[in-house]
């Protein structure tokens, strides 16, 4: 379907009655502009061209960028908003781009509120792109629409995505979850139940729900949620452990891209041993930690940005132990999206 642009270049066909670009730029008019006397037609119409060619391209862009008409109903509100959108949508900031959002939930709760200094939303990536300012919304789980849950009720014991939407028309902004238990949430919302009128949006977080289907305590900062501690691995060995994959997704989301915490490692004996983590199963990434002791006793490391190359899956490794049977307590604490 063809958006209408009413803005049309005027003489353009070929040989239109203008002079040439060497003979108006030679006239005096362009300086004094047309005195009395008899009107040249060549280059009143070359006059009127250059005017109309660039309120045509200024349309076009408009018409490209947005997606609405450019309407000549002899009013310039609909046109300047337009415009400015137009500017907007071919900025080079990011959708989801935020300066120090937080949202902080210190009992299990079904209401929350997020705060930003600015939040960058759009229609789609490489879309129209919206910044909003001082943002501080408040979601509540248990109310559907715009400021809750976009359909049914939030997941127990799962994961809600939060976004931030956008209604240009009315320039109202809110917060919008939507269950991320069991794929990964896009950085746009990419769901049938976007509220009426709200056409932008921008993920922002996800986060862990009760059993209840609450929000779980965390502290959200920008990208990092931090969590309750998780404990994602508590066993012993007597031997080397290979390259293992382990499932954290009682932890973290599908959209965690990395991780952080603490390692227990602990010996029965007198030996020592090293414990690794691998950003992939290649062997990438590694963050080695070595415990030794004599006797009972042990040593807790404190381990940051982990990446993750599968989803919702660390890979660990017990590389050395000399004697005794080594204990280990993967903990997470935080992850990133």
């Amino acid at each position: 379907m063809t958006i209408e642009n009413d803005f049309l270049p005027f003489a353009t066909a070929g040989g239109a009655n203008v002079v040439t670009q060497a003979q108006y730029a030679a006239l005096s008019a362009i300086s004094t502009g047309y005195q009395s006397g008899v009107a040249q037609s060549a280059q009143l119409n070359k006059t009127w061209r250059q005017s109309s060619i660039m309120s045509a391209v200024l349309a076009q862009f408009i018409v490209n960028s947005t997606g609405q008409p450019a309407i000549d109903d002899g009013t310039t509100a609909t046109l300047l908003a337009n415009l400015t959108a137009a500017i907007s949508a071919q900025s080079e900031a990011l959708i989801g781009s935020v300066r120090n959002l937080s949202m902080s939930v210190t009992a299990a709760s079904a209401s929350a509120t997020l705060t930003a200094d600015e939040i960058v939303v759009g229609s789609a990536l490489g879309g129209l792109k919206y910044t909003l300012a001082s943002f501080n919304k408040t979601i509540t789980l248990t109310t559907p629409g715009a400021g809750g849950m976009d359909t049914g009720s939030a997941p127990a014991s799962g994961y809600v995505a939060l976004y931030a939407i956008y209604n240009p028309s009315t320039a109202t902004a809110a917060l919008l979850a939507t269950n991320a238990t069991s794929a990964i949430a896009p950085n746009v919302y990419g769901g049938a139940n976007m509220p009426a009128g709200y056409t932008a949006s921008a993920l922002l977080s996800v986060v862990p729900t009760t059993s209840g289907g609450l929000f779980s305590v965390v502290l959200v900062q920008d990208r990092k949620t931090n969590i309750l501690q998780y404990t994602a691995l508590n066993s012993s060995t007597t031997s080397t452990i290979a390259a293992t994959s382990l499932s954290i997704a009682g932890g973290v989301p599908k959209n965690a891209k990395r991780v952080g915490g603490s390692l227990s490692l602990s010996n029965t004996t007198s030996s020592n041993s090293t414990w690794a983590f691998y950003a992939t199963s290649s062997g990438t990434g590694v963050q080695q930690f070595s415990v030794n002791t004599t006797g009972s006793g042990g040593n807790l490391f404190g381990y940051s940005t982990l990446d993750l190359s599968s989803q919702q899956t660390l890979t660990y490794a017990l590389l050395s132990i000399t004697a005794g049977t080594c204990a280990f307590i993967v903990y997470i604490s935080s992850y990133e999206i």
